[in-house]
């Protein structure tokens, strides 16, 4: 089967890196549970090692310690392995390796592998042992592989740079393809009728590893009768929304939000329809040397859609949508928030293709107001890992970031994001469209119960006159929050009239919303103190700090002249 051809070119690739690491390296690191895996990779490689002249290892060699069990096991019966039934810790194990109690075992396989990777004393061995390989002490195959779910964020600073990580990637199109073709039993890519489905399932399960794969397979079929249809991509879906959400940083964010839905931001909607395209011919594009997409960064005033924007992008893409919680990213520990972000981007990438949307940016690397300290050391490294990784990675994660108050310049540069956006609060004509775009999402005119008397209304034009504000006028979630308010009172109206009338055919459209409904509302509210504040001080050594976010933003758009998200 081609399944298996597949299956030999992964392993392949896992054996090659694992000699090389063996053969170089004293510490090596597998983030992975795929623990079957590491066996057969371990147990070929075992013979052709044996051929270089100065290497005698064979099965007997390896001495393997599950930290599930607490025990050294056998590592060809798996059971446990009686010689060194005294050790049942790490650190045990460890002391005799390392001062030669232990003298036949060249490699130490370390397995299940969670919280004890932080504890001190097994820093102190493994740095050790890292030293003495570094000065010849060892011989040059005395290697320690220890293999965890958890990430390579796990592997305390200290170490880090003693460790040979082995990452085992994810299958490509190819493999899951081939995956698809095994489980079903036929091959679905010819078949006109399943060949669009098959492809949509296959992009669903890209990101997975090869195991969660399979077993998504598995279940989706033992759910669907083995048969592909469109409920077969739903439950692909949930499937990967459950590895996503494991890690507790990261969200799947359901949607039904389209470009249909956003107003007054047409120049930054028809960009994205350009990179929508794209993104769902990645293929097609390699063609044309054209690079995978980036993402944006959205910089602007509160409550203007960018959120929506970010919703509306993934529903255009096809693709899930990932929210960053950047709230969560912040840990108690040392190195806690690091590790967050590094976990919060490698569950990105192992979701892909999706649109990440990162909320609010500018908390996580806004730094602190003591330049030089604690707090904007972090923020600087934290800052230098999303940036390279922005940079660098070259799977299909679309980027949506949105801030709504100023960023530092490493984020301005180009190469960073696609491009940067900026969003003022919408002139007239953009919030008569806002209001217009939400009125008929919510109470479509074609409901004969409808409570909106669109023909006095016209084209909301009289009513987004009267939104006026300090800056422009209401922001996209004033001029919502001024419609919940209008329909709210006339819903108050429409139960007292019902009441009166004594009448249970009593309909809401009996009760018509018209202009002066909002013109009343209006004219008891104002704009959010967001939208009209000014700076109160006049103290001009600290006028930067104590200007609002407003304002603070419409000084970075004057530096900047970032591309207006409007025409």
């Amino acid at each position: 089967m081609a399944i298996l051809s597949k299956s030999d070119n992964m392993e392949k690739e896992l054996k090659n890196r694992l000699t090389s690491a063996i053969l170089s390296s004293p510490l090596v690191y597998i983030p992975h549970f795929h623990y079957h895996l590491l066996d057969g990779a371990i147990k070929d490689i075992i013979q052709p090692l044996s051929g270089y002249s100065d290497v005698n290892l064979s099965l007997e060699n390896v001495l393997e310690f599950d930290c599930g069990r607490h025990s050294v096991i056998d590592f060809v019966t798996k059971k446990t392995n009686d010689d060194y039934a005294d050790i049942s810790e790490v650190t045990k194990l460890l002391k005799s390796f390392i001062v030669g109690k232990i003298d036949e075992p060249s490699i130490v396989l370390i397995k299940n592998y969670d919280e004890q990777l932080l504890d001190v004393e097994v820093q102190s061995l493994l740095s050790s042992f890292a030293s003495l390989y570094e000065e010849r002490n060892l011989d040059s195959l005395s290697t320690i592989i220890i293999m965890s779910p958890n990430p390579v964020s796990a592997i305390p600073l200290s170490l880090r740079n003693f460790f040979n990580v082995i990452e085992i990637l994810p299958p490509n199109v190819d493999e899951i393809r081939d995956v698809l073709e095994y489980t079903l039993g036929h091959n679905p890519f010819i078949d006109g009728r399943e060949k669009r489905i098959a492809e949509d399932l296959v992009r669903t399960l890209q990101g997975m590893q090869m195991y969660e794969v399979k077993q998504t397979l598995r279940t989706v079929f033992e759910l669907t009768n083995g048969r592909l249809s469109s409920k077969a991509i739903r439950e692909a879906l949930k499937e990967k929304k459950k590895i996503v959400k494991k890690t507790g940083i990261i969200e799947v964010v359901d949607t039904d939000i389209s470009f249909n839905d956003v107003g007054g931001l047409s120049r930054l909607v028809e960009d994205l329809e350009i990179k929508s395209q794209i993104y769902n011919n990645l293929g097609d594009a390699e063609k044309f040397n054209i690079p995978i997409p980036k993402g944006i960064l959205i910089i602007g005033m509160p409550g203007c859609g960018k959120s929506m924007i970010a919703q509306a992008t993934a529903n255009k893409f096809g693709v899930s949508l990932l929210r960053l919680d950047v709230s969560r990213l912040m840990g108690k520990y040392v190195g806690e928030s690091e590790a967050n972000l590094r976990l919060a981007l490698a569950t990105a990438e192992a979701a892909h293709p999706c649109v990440l949307w990162i909320d609010e940016i500018e908390k996580a690397f806004a730094g602190g107001n003591n330049a030089g300290g604690d707090n904007d050391m972090l923020v600087m490294r934290m800052m230098g890992h999303f940036l390279t990784w922005m940079q660098e990675r070259k799977t299909p994660v679309y980027i949506v970031a949105t801030a709504n108050d100023v960023m530092r310049p490493e984020f301005m540069r180009k190469g960073r994001f696609d491009e940067v956006y900026f969003v003022n609060f919408p002139e007239k004509d953009e919030r008569a469209q806002i209001l217009s775009k939400k009125i008929e999402k919510r109470y479509p005119q074609q409901n004969d119960d409808c409570i909106f008397d669109f023909s006095a209304l016209g084209d909301c034009s009289k009513i987004a006159e009267s939104m006026k504000g300090e800056y422009g006028g209401f922001s996209g979630a004033e001029i919502e929050c001024v419609l919940n308010m209008v329909v709210e009172e006339k819903f108050t109206q429409y139960l007292v009239e019902k009441a009166k009338s004594n009448s249970q055919d009593y309909t809401p459209s009996k009760v018509k919303i018209t202009l002066s409904d909002f013109e009343k509302v209006i004219a008891r509210i104002k704009p959010s103190v967001m939208s009209n504040q000014k700076s109160k001080s006049e103290d001009k050594s600290d006028i930067y700090r104590r200007k609002t976010s407003i304002e603070r933003i419409l000084d970075m758009q004057k530096t900047y002249n970032f591309v207006n998200a409007k025409k």
